[in-house]
């Protein structure tokens, strides 16, 4: 019996040993589950885009591109500053980035290590002032919709709520410095902008754009900041500014230029300019394929149809920087234009609809 179980022992040693020496010498034959965790990574496309497009891109946009593509769609939005911020300082390394206007992504171009070398415009905003329904100003709110009294005296009003974004993280937050400073011009009203918004990062005023039309649906906030297409996209009834400071026309491109706002971060003035959505793919991705699928969905008949239906202006795709480092996917349906002209021609299109 003792020899029996010397026999037994020294059987599962042996049978360890070959065990160990088929792992060691055999490795490809164990790489079954890294391999397809390595494929479920290349299905998945992160998408990092401005924060005013998050309902279009989470209720419709994401899911239509999913299931029209097959890949797996997560997107995170931000600010669009906050997000050229945190891929320069490698908090975040998204497949695509969807920023509003083009001053975030031209960051990411000039930057010490570039992480880009070139963008496409696929859209232009509108500026407006997105109201609450239940604001117990909804009456003074119509009446300046309609053009009876004036915007800038209603928001003046101490006991209105109003809410925008930091201009330090989101484009829309200098964009409404911008058109407050121009109201100045405009109406020849000095004082409009201190009446209405106060200091540039006034707390009372700053919330996050993650969640500032959020606040506004609860009835914490009478009226917002907004761009024309988010409004459309939630249903909420807006103001229409004049073109010369709604940032939307193309033949106040001068004029816009009157109005600035200095980054703190770097120093950085940004002047009025009609509004781009645009695009690039950094180079922190890790889904190529997936990114340069995502960007094709967005100029798409069907992508270009959602953006719309959304409020967002689509226009004649315009590349910006290195073109030849495009995809050629993409470079294939972009121009090399005169974005003003294009845009022009969007933006009367539109009004004739209005």
């Amino acid at each position: 019996m003792y020899i029996n179980q010397i026999h037994c022992r020294y059987v599962a040693i042996f049978s360890i040993a070959i065990i160990l020496l088929i792992f060691i010498s055999k490795p490809d034959r164990w790489v079954v589950a890294p391999s397809a965790q390595a494929q479920t990574s290349k299905d998945k496309v992160f998408v990092m885009y401005a924060a005013s497009l998050i309902k279009t891109f989470e209720d419709t946009l994401g899911p239509a591109f999913q299931n029209e593509t097959g890949y797996v769609y997560e997107g995170e939005a931000r600010g669009s500053v906050q997000v050229a911020n945190m891929i320069i300082d490698g908090f975040r390394t998204p497949d695509i980035f969807v920023s509003a206007g083009t001053v975030p992504i031209k960051r990411l171009m000039n930057n010490t290590t570039p992480f880009t070398d070139w963008l496409v415009k696929f859209g232009s905003a509108e500026m407006v002032i997105a109201y609450s329904p239940t604001s117990r100003f909804f009456n003074d709110l119509e009446k300046a919709r309609i053009g009876e009294i004036p915007w800038y005296q209603v928001l003046a009003n101490q006991d209105l709520k109003f809410g925008r974004t930091d201009p330090e993280l989101d484009p829309k937050g200098y964009y409404m410095i911008i058109t407050a400073e121009l109201a100045n011009l405009y109406y020849n009203d000095s004082g409009i902008k201190q009446r209405t918004l106060g200091d540039d990062r006034n707390a009372k005023q700053i919330f996050p754009e993650e969640i500032l039309k959020t606040i506004l649906e609860q009835g914490q906030l009478d009226a917002v900041a907004a761009y024309k297409h988010e409004a459309v996209a939630r249903g909420l009834p807006y103001i229409t500014l004049p073109p010369q400071i709604n940032l939307a026309d193309p033949a106040f491109t001068d004029f816009y230029r009157n109005g600035s706002y200095t980054l703190g971060k770097d120093g950085q003035t940004v002047f009025g300019e009609p509004i781009y959505f645009s695009f690039t793919i950094p180079t922190t991705l890790k889904n190529l394929d997936g990114a340069i699928s995502f960007g094709d969905f967005i100029l798409s008949t069907n992508g270009r149809n959602i953006l719309k239906d959304q409020g967002l202006n689509p226009i004649k795709p315009i590349a910006e920087g290195e073109i030849e480092s495009i995809p050629s996917s993409l470079r294939g349906v972009v121009e090399e234009e005169n974005p003003a002209t294009i845009l022009s021609q969007e933006y009367n299109h539109n009004l004739t609809r209005k």
